[in-house]
């Protein structure tokens, strides 16, 4: 008689695969698990330049954690080399390019002097131009000196928390809500997947969300990114098997939002559709894409409603608007006239911040940066505007006591003010006057409406002006 005997040899997990597999996440963007990995790797060999410099790249692309990456930076520029080679795990030296990160990471976290330290000396080292863009150094150089300015000049700032209802996890997000505040689709952090959840008001208070996410027919993969004016419409963003990212729509029937179908291919086209919302009316959209033809990465474009659901050409909103980095997040406000977008670029604190146009005249103003706190030296987008669009809900990171937790907040920007004029005047046509300070970068913009016989100012500082008017 045989008896044959099964041996259960458990498997050796090496250090090669750990970094293999940590290398595997960070390529494929999935920082949370590329984290986990390289921070075992940094415990057990903490004198391993380049395992601290991969848990600070980790970190630094897990929105709330940023400043985390900060002394695993700092530890991994005690060693650096120009020649570094990416993913071999038998490397000890970070590459030279930390110094770089840990300058992100210092602006991230308003620490804008250390910030300019750290990327002063990235540039001294020798040759390091052919390894990497100057212009993007620069920028962040530039960035960090907007800041100092905008910071200087702080704007007035209302939160509202819509209470436990909306905000009852640790993590509620990208909320976009509809012209009169009754609807509102955000996502949730469920244990293991992240939700798309939906609440009506009902006598001045939000519902219990629902969990639409398996209605809209999401895996997982899909973000809410704009609702109809009715709030019977929902825009969403799908990110594909082939990498790049697609608009859908979904449509309320009863009290059930309807499988999201792909927009036409007038809109979406092969490379990334990252946004869309709608216009005041619900008769157009803007959406943001890096389609060829553009002025830069992503652009916004605006497309119009036809009959049977049918879409306009794309029509770029132009170079004013939009630049050679990237534009998204674009909401309209005030019948379409007030535009709220995210941009690298225009007078900004660094990553995305958030700006404000009006259209005058059929064109679009030169942006404005809505100014901090509001916008930060992080990422700040997804801002969407109600009413005339001063006021809005973002979601905010590290608000009130939640430190490393993400909230959904009604919020109001001051100042935005209309000033009546007392008496009638002699002023015939409509104007507008703007005083820069080119030192600050500091405008003030003052708009007189012949209708209405009314001034309006609009300012980057949060001062109260007062305008006179001396003459006959």
């Amino acid at each position: 008689m045989f008896i044959i005997v099964f041996l259960s040899i458990p498997h050796i997990y090496s250090q090669e695969d750990l970094f293999d597999d940590a290398e595997f996440f960070l390529s494929t963007e999935e920082y949370e698990e590329a984290l986990y990995l390289f921070l075992q790797l940094s415990k057990k060999f903490p004198e391993n330049h380049n395992f601290q410099y991969k848990v600070g790249i980790s970190y630094l692309n897990i929105p709330g954690k940023e400043i985390q990456a900060i002394p695993f930076l700092e530890k991994a520029v005690e060693n650096t080399s120009l020649k570094y080679r990416d993913k071999d795990y038998r490397i000890k030296d970070a590459p030279h390019h930390a110094w770089f990160y840990l300058g992100n990471a210092y602006r991230i976290n308003n620490e804008l002097d250390k910030a300019l330290e750290s990327y002063a000396t990235f540039m001294d080292i020798r040759n390091f131009e052919k390894n990497y863009n100057l212009r993007i150094v620069e920028n962040e150089i530039q960035a960090c000196q907007r800041a100092k300015i905008i910071k200087d000049s702080p704007v007035k700032l209302e939160k509202q928390n819509p209470g436990p209802v909306i905000n009852s996890t640790p993590h509620n997000f990208q909320p976009v809500v509809n012209t009169e505040e009754t609807a509102m689709v955000f996502m949730q952090r469920l244990k293991f997947y992240d939700a798309i959840m939906y609440s009506v008001k009902k006598d001045g208070e939000w519902s219990s969300p629902v969990n639409i996410t398996p209605q809209v027919g999401s895996d997982g993969d899909m973000i809410p990114t704009g609702i109809s004016p009715d709030g019977s419409e929902l825009l969403l963003v799908k990110a594909s098997r082939f990498g790049n990212k697609d608009i859908y729509i979904s449509k309320l029937k009863g009290n059930l939002w309807s499988r999201a179908e792909e927009l036409s291919d007038k809109i979406n086209s092969v490379r990334n559709e990252d946004h869309a919302s709608f216009s005041t009316d619900g008769k157009m959209i803007l959406f943001s894409s890096d389609r060829r033809g553009g002025y830069g990465k992503l652009d916004i474009y605006k497309s119009v409603r036809l009959n049977n659901d049918t879409w306009s050409p794309p029509e770029n909103l132009g170079k004013t608007i939009n630049t050679e980095e990237d534009e998204t997040s674009a909401f309209l406000a005030m019948n379409d006239l007030h535009l709220y977008f995210a941009s690298q670029s225009h007078f900004n604190m660094g990553g995305f911040d958030i700006f404000f146009s009006e259209k005058q005249n059929n064109e679009w103003t030169d942006p404005v940066n809505i100014g901090y706190p509001l916008n930060t030296t992080g990422d700040n987008k997804y801002y969407q505007p109600v009413k005339k669009g001063n006021t809005g809900y973002i979601s905010l990171i590290g608000s009130d006591t939640n430190l490393n937790e993400e909230d959904i907040y009604r919020v109001e920007i001051f100042p935005l003010s209309k000033i009546p004029f007392p008496q009638k005047t002699m002023l015939n046509k409509s104007f507008k006057l703007e005083i820069i300070n080119p030192e600050t970068g500091e405008t003030i913009t003052v708009n007189y409406e012949r209708e209405k016989d009314e001034f309006r100012i609009h300012s980057t500082k949060s001062v109260e002006y007062e305008l006179k008017i001396i003459g006959e």
